[in-house]
């Protein structure tokens, strides 16, 4: 057994050893690398997918401790998606990670790019990166948080799932959020991409799910067809 094989071999069962070669040779960019960004990049790495696009442009600071996996105090006011690629290397060597520690506007982060995870934290960004990726083909897995609620979706190319989230600009911030609501949102957002990737079906095709972790809610949206 390779060094490779070896190092996912317990991935094997719930998915095919054909389907963890497809992983290896798969992009997925993720934009925004801090609280739901960290814990994403992650699980795609562990999961084995071959190269990881990463962007953000920010530093963390002491108030990201709460809820994001890589701000410590070692990694205060180091930019969160090169500290993010660090700790892909230091998990194996088997991921190509390229690091833009920019806006994504400003980026060819996307480029051949077979899915894109958003990552992001105001709705205006999430707008422009939800038209780029329209533009550009590309499905897109959507997560957001606050305090004990979240929500996880996936806008395949051609869907109006960020029309429905995003009719127009809210209001930006720093919501208060909990680090448990984080991780499992961003472990949804990781195993929706995993079954897009792998052409398993989902619920969440162009639909999103609030859920709710204080009274255990969860509810389930679907996008309005395009006309």
């Amino acid at each position: 057994m390779t060094q490779r094989a070896a190092c996912f071999s317990r991935n094997i069962g719930p998915i095919g050893q054909d389907e963890q070669s497809i992983l290896a040779r798969t992009t997925a960019a993720v934009i925004g690398c801090g609280g739901l960004g960290g814990y994403v990049i992650e699980h795609l790495a562990r999961m084995g997918i071959g190269h990881l696009r990463l962007a953000d442009p920010d530093v963390f600071s002491i108030s990201n401790c709460n809820r994001q996996l890589n701000a410590l105090t070692a990694t205060l006011g180091h930019n969160k998606a090169e500290v993010a690629a660090r700790r892909v290397a230091a998990i194996h060597p088997f991921c190509q990670v390229t690091v833009f520690p920019v806006d994504f506007r400003q980026s060819t982060v996307l480029a051949k790019a077979d899915v894109v995870l958003d990552c992001l934290d105001d709705s205006q960004t999430r707008r422009d990166l939800a038209q780029a990726c329209t533009a550009q083909g590309i499905a897109l897995v959507h997560g957001s948080v606050r305090g004990w609620c979240g929500q996880v979706g996936v806008q395949l190319p051609g869907g109006t799932l960020y029309e429905c989230l995003y009719p127009q600009q809210r209001p930006t911030g720093s919501p208060a959020v909990l680090s448990a609501t984080v991780g499992l949102i961003a472990s949804l957002q990781a195993a929706e991409a995993l079954k897009y990737i792998l052409n398993r079906p989902s619920q969440l095709h162009n639909a999103w799910m609030y859920l709710d972790l204080q009274y255990g809610d969860m509810v389930l949206h679907h996008a309005t067809p395009a006309p």
